[in-house]
C-alpha cells in the first residue's frame, strides 16, 4: 500500500531545503510560545509542553486523518504508533548530540543538558498507558480499546490543563517576525510539513542518486531526519541553553505521544496490533523505563545510549529479521 505523503517532492535538493524550512519553523513556533506566555500569562514551560508538540507533529495529524478517510488504516495506525517508539529512542540521541555541538560552539555552559530528577515522574506516567494498548486486542475487546482510547484523551487534556497554569509574564521577549499570530502559526506549519517531508525523500533520492544502500539510508539517517523536525523547538530550547524549556517539549511530546495520538486512533477503533505495531511499541515501553530510571538517578546522559540501543534493536530483530528475545507484554 502507497504511502501517504501531502508535498511534492523536488529532489536531492529537499535535504537542503528541508533543513532550512524546519529551522525557520523551530523559530516561528520558539517566537510563538514566549507570545503566548505573554498574551495569556501562562508559564513559558507549560505552554512550551503544550503548544510546540502539538504544532510541530501537525503534519502526522494530517497524514493520519487523510489515511483514515482513504480506508487506509494500516497507514493511519502507522503514522501514530511510530511516535512513542522515535520519542523513545530516537530523540535523547539527538538531544545530546546538539547539546554537546552547542556546547563545542561556546553556546551552552554544560554540555549534558541540565535535567531535574522529579522530570522522571511525568516520563513514567506517559509511559504506562501504552502497555494497556498492546493487551486490548481489538478483534477481542474492540468495544473496551475504544472506551480507553477516550480515557487517554481524557488523560492529556488533564495534563495540558496542568501545565498551562496561570503565571506572571512580564515581558514578551523578542517580537514575531511576522506580526500576526495566526499567520505566523499557519506559516510555521506549512514551513514543517514541506521541510519534514523534503527532509526525508530529499535524503532517499540523494542517497539512490550516489547508489548509497537504500536500507542503510532508511535505518540510519531517515529516523534522524524524522526525529528532528517534530523535536526543532526543543533543540533551538537546549542549543540555547533553557534546559527547562527544551526538556519540557520533549516531555511534552512524550505526553502527546503516548496519550493523545493513541487515544484518538483507539477512540476511532483504528487500530491494530500486527507484529511491528507490537515490536515498536514492546521497545518503547522498556527502553522509556530504563530511561526514566537514568533520569531519576542523575544521569540523562545514559538516555542517549540507551535509546540507540531500543533503536538498534529493533532494526536488528523486525527490518534486518535476526533472532531476538521478545519484549512483548501479551
Amino acid at each position: 500500500m502507497a504511502e501517504v505523503s501531502l508535498v511534492p517532492s523536488i529532489g536531492p535538493f529537499g535535504v537542503v531545503a528541508g533543513i532550512v524550512l524546519t529551522i525557520l519553523a523551530g523559530l516561528l513556533i520558539e517566537q510563538l510560545v514566549h507570545y503566548m506566555s505573554w498574551r495569556f500569562q501562562r508559564a513559558t514551560v507549560g505552554v512550551a509542553a503544550i503548544f510546540a508538540p502539538i504544532i510541530t507533529s501537525s503534519p502526522e495529524l494530517a497524514i493520519f486523518m487523510v489515511a483514515l478517510l482513504r480506508g487506509q488504516a494500516e497507514i493511519a495506525w502507522g503514522s501514530i504508533v511510530a511516535q512513542p517508539f522515535m520519542a523513545a529512542t530516537v530523540i535523547y540521541p539527538v538531544v545530546i548530540a546538539v547539546s554537546v555541538a552547542a556546547w563545542a560552539l561556546g553556546r551552552r555552559r554544560h554540555k549534558i543538558p541540565h535535567v531535574h530528577r522529579i522530570v522522571a515522574v511525568p516520563l513514567l506516567a506517559f509511559t504506562l498507558p501504552l502497555i494497556p494498548i498492546l493487551i486490548l486486542h481489538p478483534e477481542r475487546y474492540g468495544v473496551f480499546g475504544q472506551l480507553y482510547g477516550v480515557f487517554l484523551l481524557m488523560l492529556y487534556f488533564l495534563y495540558a490543563r496542568f501545565m498551562l497554569k496561570e503565571e506572571e509574564v512580564e515581558a514578551m521577549g523578542r517580537a514575531l517576525w511576522l506580526r500576526n499570530p495566526a499567520i505566523q502559526t499557519l506559516v510555521a506549519i506549512l514551513a514543517m510539513a514541506f521541510g519534514a517531508e523534503w527532509m526525508v525523500s530529499g535524503i532517499k533520492e540523494l542517497g539512490a542518486s550516489l547508489g548509497l544502500d537504500k536500507l542503510a539510508l532508511s535505518v540510519v539517517l531517515v529516523p534522524i531526519a524524522t526525529v528532528v523536525p517534530e523535536s526543532i523547538v526543543g533543540l533551538i530550547f537546549i542549543a540555547r541553553g533553557r534546559d527547562d524549556e527544551g526538556i519540557s517539549v520533549i516531555v511534552g511530546e512524550k505526553a502527546l505521544y503516548g496519550t493523545f495520538y493513541p487515544g484518538l486512533a483507539m477512540a476511532l477503533g483504528v487500530y491494530t496490533l500486527e507484529p511491528a505495531a507490537t515490536i515498536a511499541l514492546s521497545i518503547a515501553i522498556v527502553v522509556s523505563f530504563l530511561e526514566v530510571v537514568a533520569i531519576w538517578f542523575g544521569y540523562f546522559g545514559l538516555t542517549a545510549p540507551i535509546g540507540l540501543a531500543g533503536y538498534i534493536y529493533y532494526v536488528a530483530c523486525y527490518t534486518l529479521h535476526m533472532s531476538c528475545p521478545y519484549l512483548g507484554f501479551t
